[in-house]
């Protein structure tokens, strides 16, 4: 692997969710039979195929709510009604809308995951396929090809077995991991890596206990990582981590370091909406950025059952001046931002607890999205040994 100094023009792309891309996840599997969904880059420089690991999710997914209800991505308010509040209330922590007053009407995506980091429930600690327990796509991007491995609606830890012919990487107890991930939509937001000792049945994987092992980023190898396997590393500036309002109390979360642009719908009707209904969608909504939404425009959601909501900060590029008020949130390089990054990931470095015991582990990758009631899962194989101890001659 080599970094160099980003000089050149890159095209960008469009379409995205997120995955992890190394160490290869479970979810990545549909690879075996030439699935693969989302262009994406490879730390070694080859060829990248993830199959379909983009689409293990959760969806309908509010913080502070005991469950998803598998349907409203973008609805926008707070679902179950048990008054959960943001706890990321300095913008400088957000990806999106960061000129909103917090807390405010305008304030759209303050009942989304990545808001509380950690606090919206997930359905499955790998993901659903599709983002719901249904045999057929549906909205959100809720798309699934079937395979001989896996079809929409299966639960990540009940029909994602070993990787065949796959040698799971080895890592150092007390040393670092390298991962690598990337989006192929991107909702905005933020993400943690987490262990759990692999289960003796795989279905016993939760969510819980991932929890009990966060793990924590060495913050300066943050980086950019290319299609040829080049890397740019980010300066302090260029990245943000925060460890003060997420789950579990205290472990440190990264917010994505690639800005989003075009988030979607702008705002479609609810199921029972009507001319009285309060914000309700206006003519031109249901274009990406269209309407009420054109030129980075923001206005209240209308809340209401059925509702699609993006109706604030969408752009179609990162030009200076974006926010008034709030922080700055430039690409850190050209084309790095957007709908999928350009196919560009993210490296990090992360630190391998010195107090766990050897053996078999899943690796977690749980993203939590800002603009999008979505909370994005992978799962990977790894072996944790012993630290090698070098003899004394």
């Amino acid at each position: 692997m080599k970094s160099f100094l980003l000089l050149a023009t890159f095209v960008v792309g469009a379409n995205g969710h997120g995955m992890l891309v190394s160490p290869r996840s479970r979810n990545s599997i549909d690879y075996l039979v030439g699935v693969n969904t989302a262009r994406c880059s490879n730390i070694t420089g080859d060829k990248c195929n993830n199959g379909q690991a983009s689409f293990w999710y959760s969806q309908g997914c509010f913080i502070g709510c005991p469950t998803c209800d598998n349907k409203s991505g973008r609805r926008q308010v707070d679902l179950c009604g048990l008054g959960k509040k943001q706890t990321l209330t300095d913008p400088k922590y957000w990806s999106v809308n960061r000129d909103a007053t917090p807390g405010s009407e305008l304030d759209i995506y303050k009942h989304n995951p990545w808001r509380a980091p950690g606090s919206a429930p997930v359905m499955d600690a790998c993901g659903l396929a599709g983002g719901d327990f249904l045999r057929k796509n549906g909205a959100e991007a809720g798309d699934y090809q079937k395979t001989i491995y896996a079809q929409h609606g299966d639960a990540g830890t009940k029909v994602l077995k070993e990787l065949p012919d796959y040698v799971p990487p080895t890592y150092q107890l007390g040393g670092t991991m390298e991962v690598t991930w990337q989006i192929r939509n991107n909702h905005g937001g933020g993400y943690q890596y987490r262990l759990c000792k692999t289960p003796e049945n795989f279905e016993d994987l939760t969510e819980a206990c991932f929890q009990q092992n966060p793990l924590d980023f060495v913050q300066d190898e943050q980086s950019i990582v290319f299609p040829d396997g080049t890397t740019l590393k980010l300066n302090a500036s260029q990245t943000t981590f925060v460890s003060e309002g997420t789950m579990p109390a205290g472990s440190t979360w990264s917010l994505m370091p690639m800005p989003p642009t075009l988030l979607g719908p702008c705002c479609l009707s609810g199921t029972n909406d009507t001319a009285s209904t309060p914000n309700k969608c206006l003519r031109g909504d249901g274009a990406v950025g269209g309407g009420t939404c054109a030129n980075g425009a923001c206005s209240a959601c209308p809340g209401t059952p059925g509702s699609d909501c993006s109706r604030c900060d969408q752009v179609k590029s990162i030009q200076p001046g974006r926010y008034k008020v709030g922080p700055a949130f430039p690409e850190p390089c050209h084309g790095c931002s957007g709908v999928d990054w350009s196919g560009y990931a993210v490296r990090d470095v992360v630190k391998v607890p010195a107090h766990l015991e050897p053996g078999k582990y899943i690796l977690g990758f749980r993203y939590d999205c800002e603009a999008t009631a979505q909370v994005w899962s992978n799962c990977a194989d790894i072996e944790l040994v012993a630290p090698v101890i070098a003899s004394q001659e």
